[in-house]
C-alpha cells in the first residue's frame, strides 16, 4: 500500500523505511524536498501534523534534522519526511502556508535559517529582550543561561496604509485572569482590515526542561502544559512512551482512559458553550451551562480525587479504577447533564436574537483551514474533517460509535454547533464504554525505553489533535520532546476570521475558537 502511494514520487526519494507502527520515514534530497512535500500535502491530501527539529550534531549525523510529519488519514499512516540540515534550509512556507510558524519557531529555537521565508520575523523569542545569537534548543545551550535583560532589537509590525486607517491595540495584558497575547487591529471605519497577533509572551522552556530526564520525570511536567487539557496532553505523551517501549496496557485500562478523556472533553465543551452564551448576553443559558460544567468537575473529584483528573494516567495504564458505586454515579450525572443540556440547546435554536449574533460572524473558509492545517472544531466547522480518534484510532475508539460532525458555514454558529454535537458524542461514548467495560487489571509494568529511538504520540483534545514527538538518547532518557498543541495551528486562523467584521464582534469570534495561550507558549 505504501509503495503504491509513493509511486508518483519514487524518483524523488532516496528510500523509505518503517519506524514504529503507522510511521513511514521518507528520505529525500534537499533539492527534491519541496516536490515531495507538495505531493504529500496537495496531491495525496495529507494534513501537516507537526514539524520537529532535532540537534544531532553530537551524534553520528553531525548535523540537525528536520522532520515534516504529514497525516494521511485515509489509511492511518503518518509520512515523516526527513531533511538533514547544517545551518540553512529552503523554506516551504510559500507553497505550504501551514509551515509558516513552524519554520519561524525553528529559526528562533535552533538558529536554522529558512531561506526565502515570506515572514522571517522572530516568533517565539523577542528581540526586545533576547539576544539573536542564542538558540535555546541547541544542545550546547545551558538551560540555566540568563541573558542580560536589555533591548537587542525591535519587532516590526505590519502596517496598513490608507486614508482613514487607524489601529486598535489590545493586550498583551488583559483584564481578569486571561493569559497574555497581543492583538493589533487595523480598521477603516468600523470594519477590520487586518488583525495581527503576537503571542509567546510567557515562553516557559518546557521542551528544554525535558532533556536528559527519565520518562517518569517528564510525566510530572506534561500535565502542566495546558491546564484545561491536562489529561489529553498526558495521554498523548504516555502513548508515545508506551509505543517506544513496546508496552501493551491492559484492556480495562484502555476503556478507562477513553472514559476520562471524554469527561475532560465534556467539561471543556460545556465551559466553551457557557462563555459563548455569555458573549451574546444570554446570561441565563450561560449560568446554566456553567453549572453543568461544575457538575462534571465534581464528578471528576468523586471519581479520581482531582477536579481535572490529573495523576490518573500512568505509563502502563491508569491509577484509578471504578467500582459499581462510581459507575452508577457517572450514569446518574450524565442523565442529569443530558436533560439540562437539551433544555438550554432548544432555547438557542428558538431565539432569533441569539442566532443573529452567531450566524455569518467570524467566517473562516474551507480553503483557509486547509492551507494552514487547522484541527478540531475550527477545521470541522469549515467543512474539513479533523478528528484523530477516527483518522488514526487509538485505545478503543475504532470500536465506538460517534459522529464528530462537520459543518460548511465556517462561522461562529458552526463552531458552536460542533461543540453541541461533541457534547452529545462524549455522553454517548461514556455510556458505551460503561456498558462494555471489561474486568481485569488496570496497570502493567512498562518495559524499559530503548536507546536512540523516536516516535509520535497523539490524542484528540477538545480543541483538536495534540501531537507529541519523543526521542531517546543513548541511555534511554529523553533527548527531545516536541509538543504541538492544537492552538499552535489554529491561532493563525483568527487573523482571517475577523476580516470584514467589526471590533465589537471580536470577543465572540475569539471565544468561538477559544484557543490556548499556555498550549502555545511552551
Amino acid at each position: 500500500m505504501v509503495e503504491e502511494l509513493l509511486k508518483p514520487i519514487k524518483d524523488l526519494i532516496t528510500d523509505y523505511s518503517f519506524n514504529t507502527e503507522n510511521e513511514i520515514v521518507i528520505h529525500t534530497s534537499d533539492f527534491n524536498l519541496a516536490k515531495v512535500s507538495q505531493y504529500l500535502f496537495r496531491d495525496l491530501d495529507c494534513e501537516l501534523a507537526t514539524v520537529v527539529a532535532t540537534d544531532d550534531r553530537f551524534s553520528d549525523d553531525c548535523c540537525f534534522t528536520i522532520r515534516y510529519v504529514y497525516s494521511y488519514h485515509k489509511k492511518n499512516v503518518f509520512f515523516i519526511v526527513e531533511n538533514k540540515v547544517k545551518e540553512r534550509f529552503n523554506s516551504l512556507a510559500n507553497i505550504i502556508p501551514a509551515l509558516n510558524w513552524y519554520e519561524r519557531e525553528i529559526r528562533d529555537m535552533f538558529g536554522l535559517v529558512p531561506l526565502n521565508h515570506p515572514d522571517p520575523r522572530p516568533l517565539v523569542l523577542f528581540p526586545e529582550n533576547f539576544p539573536p545569537d542564542l538558540h535555546p534548543l541547541r544542545k550546547d545551550f545551558d538551560i540555566k543561561t540568563r541573558p542580560e535583560f536589555k533591548s537587542y532589537g525591535k519587532y516590526e509590525y505590519k502596517e496598513v496604509e490608507g486614508e482613514g486607517v487607524f489601529n486598535i491595540l489590545v493586550g498583551p495584558i488583559h483584564a481578569g485572569i486571561i493569559e497574555p497575547g497581543h492583538f493589533r487591529f487595523s480598521l477603516a471605519g468600523e470594519h477590520i482590515l487586518q488583525l495581527e497577533i503576537r503571542h509567546f509572551w510567557k515562553h516557559r522552556g518546557v521542551e528544554k526542561l525535558a532533556e536528559g530526564k527519565t520518562a517518569e520525570e517528564v510525566l510530572e511536567i506534561v500535565p502542566k502544559v495546558a491546564g484545561d487539557h491536562s489529561y489529553a496532553h498526558t495521554l498523548a505523551y504516555v502513548q508515545a512512551i508506551e509505543k517506544l517501549s513496546n508496552t501493551e496496557i491492559p484492556k480495562r485500562a484502555k476503556y478507562l482512559r477513553v472514559l476520562f478523556a471524554e469527561l475532560e472533553r465534556l467539561m471543556c465543551n460545556l465551559n466553551d458553550v457557557a462563555w459563548l452564551f455569555q458573549d451574546v448576553a444570554y446570561s441565563f443559558g450561560a449560568q446554566g451551562m456553567f453549572i453543568l460544567k461544575e457538575e462534571v468537575m465534581r464528578l471528576n473529584k468523586a471519581l479520581t480525587g482531582n477536579r481535572f483528573n490529573k495523576n490518573v494516567l500512568k505509563i502502563g495504564g491508569v491509577s484509578v479504577d471504578l467500582n459499581q458505586e462510581k459507575v452508577n454515579l457517572i450514569i446518574d450525572k450524565l442523565g442529569f447533564i443530558a436533560d439540562k443540556f437539551e433544555f438550554y440547546k432548544k432555547i438557542i435554536f428558538d431565539s432569533a436574537s441569539i442566532l443573529d449574533r452567531f450566524e455569518t460572524t467570524g467566517r473562516i473558509l474551507y480553503e483557509t483551514v486547509k492551507e494552514i492545517s487547522c484541527v478540531g472544531y475550527t477545521a470541522r466547522a469549515s467543512g474539513l474533517k479533523s478528528d484523530i480518534r477516527k483518522e488514526h484510532p487509538y485505545l478503543i475508539y475504532d470500536k465506538l460509535t460517534f459522529t464528530s460532525q462537520t459543518f460548511e458555514e465556517g462561522d461562529c454558529f458552526a463552531r458552536l454547533k460542533c461543540r453541541l454535537s461533541d457534547i452529545e458524542d462524549s455522553i454517548s461514548i461514556i455510556k458505551e464504554v460503561l456498558s462494555d467495560l471489561p474486568d481485569g487489571e488496570i496497570f502493567t509494568q512498562p518495559n524499559p525505553l530503548p536507546a536512540n529511538r523516536w516516535t509520535l504520540g497523539y490524542s484528540e483534545g477538545q480543541r483538536g489533535n495534540i501531537m507529541y514527538f519523543v526521542k531517546t538518547d543513548k541511555v534511554g532518557k529523553i533527548d527531545r520532546l516536541k509538543i504541538r498543541d492544537p492552538s499552535f495551528n489554529n491561532w493563525q486562523a483568527i487573523q482571517w476570521a475577523v476580516l470584514g467584521d467589526i471590533v465589537a464582534d471580536f470577543p465572540l469570534v475569539n471565544k468561538s475558537l477559544n484557543l490556548s495561550y499556555a498550549g502555545t507558549d511552551l
